[in-house]
């Protein structure tokens, strides 16, 4: 590229891609809009490990003079997640370069919106369905969690809600809820409600004849959940690959988003005729500290 300063990467390219790789919209980081995103690990380690604490005695009643005192203790389990880099670059041809700069403007930035979007949708689909090839679990699969079948009460037994009346797939979501709620000092927990596309859409239907609003707003009435979400991975997260909805604890106690470097761009490379601009983030998917505050529902 001696002499030649017409197909150079100059500053303001550089700054119009790194606003759009770092100013994501919010909508397609659902993991990280439910979840705290964990940041303080050093992008340099290879492996995180916390501590998993399940309570074991309750207190009683005693007799004056008694000896009997009943003793509570924490059994503690050491966990460890692995911290994987999820990558993905994107190229300029010498002739988009000439061409920018024939006409005094920075490079079309669009490209980086596309390498984000890709790194976000692999990071969302490790928070909530992890990855098999290298044995990353996620919100939907991770040994602990509460896991129950949709109730077959629909047209024909169907356990489908395209089967479902409006009430009974409000009852089923309630019902679900309690699974989470009953638990000793969950009963005011903030918690999501995560489906996938199509289920998520039904909620869009009117509830009945005689009352005009959406299930959704009927469900939101309640005030049940913080959130309600659309997440593509759900739609086969089930046993046999069926489609399944989520009710999660949210707080950082429950899970945590392990993000130790956000997307960040790299020097960029140059052979000949492109420039390839490389992209990286350090990613552990979900430390889940408390499994049993997540409810999978298959079969919806």
């Amino acid at each position: 590229m001696a002499g030649n300063i017409t197909a150079t990467l100059e500053a303001r390219d550089l700054e119009a891609i790194d606003r759009i790789l770092y100013e994501a919209p919010k909508e397609e980081l659902v993991a990280r809009s439910l979840f705290n995103v964990k940041s303080d690990v050093d992008p340099g380690a290879e492996t995180y490990g916390y501590n998993v604490l399940t309570r074991t005695g309750v207190a009683k009643i005693i007799a004056n003079g008694a000896d009997d005192l009943p003793l509570v203790d924490l059994d503690m389990k050491r966990e460890f997640v692995q911290i994987y880099t999820i990558a993905a670059g994107f190229r300029y041809s010498v002739q988009e370069l000439r061409q920018a700069k024939m006409l005094n403007q920075s490079v079309d930035a669009t490209k980086a919106e596309t390498v984000r979007r890709a790194i976000a949708e692999k990071e969302n689909s490790l928070a909530f369905s992890g990855d098999n090839k290298y044995n990353i679990k996620g919100l939907s699969n991770v040994t602990g969690i509460q896991v129950v079948n949709a109730a077959a009460i629909g047209t024909g037994n169907s356990t489908k809600w395209k089967d479902k009346t409006p009430a009974q797939i409000e009852e089923e979501i309630r019902v679900a809820r309690s699974k989470v709620t009953v638990l000793p000092g969950y009963g005011a927990a903030g918690l999501a409600l995560a489906l996938p596309p199509e289920q998520y859409e039904m909620l869009d239907k009117r509830y009945s004849d005689f009352d005009t609003r959406t299930i959704k707003e009927v469900i939101r009435a309640h005030g049940w959940f913080t959130d309600i979400v659309r997440v593509a991975d759900l739609k086969a997260a089930g046993t046999g690959k069926t489609a399944s909805m989520l009710i999660i604890e949210t707080s950082r106690t429950t899970a945590e988003l392990l993000i130790p470097m956000d997307v960040t761009r790299l020097e960029a490379e140059w052979k000949y005729p492109n420039w390839t601009i490389p992209n990286e983030e350090r990613c552990g998917g979900m430390v889940i500290r408390a499994p049993y505050g997540i409810v999978r529902v298959d079969g919806i």
